[in-house]
């Protein structure tokens, strides 16, 4: 009896020291990343390890291409070219497919036996 005791105390112990150390080992990389000249002002990711990235270095915003093996300058943007998304338009991009519309392609892919007609 003593001994189940005594591994859930340690199983707690562990859980809790690595949520301790997670949380100083992430608070450490946010004021290593933290710069007074440059910011990262949005990305997007294009694929598995791609991304395009608004970068802002002083008053210049450079859009930037980063891959795996490398990081590319595409282009400067002008502070009047630079528009943030309408609500509708960035809520649309960030909505997840509708689970009833998925399971009900799913099934019918499942009666016609996997073949598209």
């Amino acid at each position: 009896m003593w001994r189940v005791i005594a591994t859930f105390i340690a199983v707690a112990l562990i859980i809790y020291l690595s949520y301790i150390a997670s949380k100083y080992i992430g608070s450490g990389l946010k004021r290593s990343s933290s710069s007074r000249y440059m910011r990262l002002l949005d990305q997007v990711t294009l694929g598995q390890d791609r991304h395009v990235a608004i970068v802002q270095v002083g008053a210049k915003y450079l859009l930037v291409g980063v891959t795996a093996g490398q990081i590319s300058f595409l282009s400067e943007i002008q502070d009047e070219e630079l528009l943030p998304l309408s609500a509708d338009e960035a809520e649309q991009e960030m909505r997840a497919p509708d689970f009833k519309a998925v399971l009900e392609k799913l099934s019918e892919l499942g009666k016609r036996g996997g073949k598209d007609s």
